[in-house]
């Protein structure tokens, strides 16, 4: 994942005032399986998440998943 991305991730998840403990349990209310050291390797830019895990990763943090895409593209070309 590009840096952008991670950090908007970050971000967003501090900003709700969520830890990762609280994002891997929310993900996991809406049958999403992540473990807190993944969603952590993705935050720092160190693993990319495929895109349905992008996707819900988005919506449980209220983030556009094509927004992130997009970024993700523009700052990788």
């Amino acid at each position: 994942m590009a840096q952008t991305n991670a950090g908007a991730l970050r971000q967003q998840r501090l900003r709700l005032g969520m830890t990762l403990e609280d994002v891997v349990a929310k993900c996991a209310e809406q049958g999403v399986k992540v473990h807190n050291s993944q969603l952590s390797r993705i935050e720092r830019g160190q693993a990319q998440p495929r895109p349905r895990l992008r996707a819900d990763l988005a919506r449980v943090l209220g983030l556009d998943a094509l927004e992130l895409g997009d970024r993700e593209q523009g700052a990788e070309a």
